[in-house]
């Protein structure tokens, strides 16, 4: 029967009560412990949109010499690793000082976003290892450093929603002070049509070539117009009324 593939390098003789608890895929970020083999399952630094993640494993032998899947000098893989996550958060930072915009702010967001939950992990798994093992005290750094990595990534993404949030509120409000303004300026526009149409209206009516009652002299001329202006005033008097 051909044997489940695991994510464990084959050449690792861990003892079989940790390998009937792992797959063919990392899982969570954790750490076991049977018969003095410790055995670190971390995520390598997610990248935006990662599917798939990548497994970063370091066992601790029962003698203290230590192994990584990453190649290199372990312990060195491992602040490799936890570097890694301080450096992304430090670019993230710069970029999200430089945010002016929401779709700044959201691309801040959507990079920082894995590396919260990542680095929530990293910082449990740790912490699970110290604990398993509390005579391995280089674990007690790493878990610090982890520690610092999920507060400042915790800290940059309240920063982030924040900025984001003040962003849209800005925008938000000026949006409504421009609207206020067009409904001022179109109320404006209304007061002056309803001045000037009643004056409109009767120049039209007037001008046609038709024969009627009125007499064409100055008198009837004025008396015309000031039956449009007080026309108009009153409209204008009722649009005034009704604030915009």
């Amino acid at each position: 029967m051909t044997p489940e593939p695991s994510v464990l390098p084959k050449l690792w003789n861990l003892p079989e009560a940790i390998r009937n608890r792992l797959g063919r895929e990392a899982g969570p970020q954790r750490a076991m412990l049977e018969d003095g083999h410790l055995l670190l399952i971390l995520h390598q630094l997610p990248e935006p949109d990662e599917l798939t993640r990548r497994a970063a494993l370091f066992w601790r032998q029962p003698n203290g010499e230590w192994r990584s899947n990453l190649g290199g000098a372990p312990l060195g893989a491992l602040q490799a690793l936890l570097d890694a996550y301080h450096e992304r958060l430090a670019g993230l930072e710069e970029a999200e000082n430089k945010a002016a915009s929401a779709s700044e702010y959201h691309a801040v967001l959507e990079q920082l976003s894995p590396v919260v939950r990542s680095s929530r992990g990293l910082h449990r798994a740790l912490q699970q290892a110290r604990e398993l093992l509390k005579s391995e005290h280089t674990l007690v750094n790493f878990r610090d450093l982890a520690a610092g990595a999920e507060r400042n990534a915790e800290l940059l993404l309240q920063d982030a929603q924040f900025g984001l949030n003040f962003t849209v509120a800005k925008q938000a409000e000026a949006q409504a002070a421009t609207a206020k303004q067009m409904a001022v300026t179109a109320h404006r526009l209304n007061l002056l049509a309803a001045l000037f149409l009643p004056l409109t209206a009767l120049a039209s009516i007037f001008g046609m070539e038709i024969h009627s009652q009125v007499r064409d002299t100055p008198a009837n001329f004025w008396l015309i117009c000031l039956a449009g202006v007080v026309i108009g005033a009153a409209l204008s008097s009722l649009l005034m009324q009704r604030k915009p």
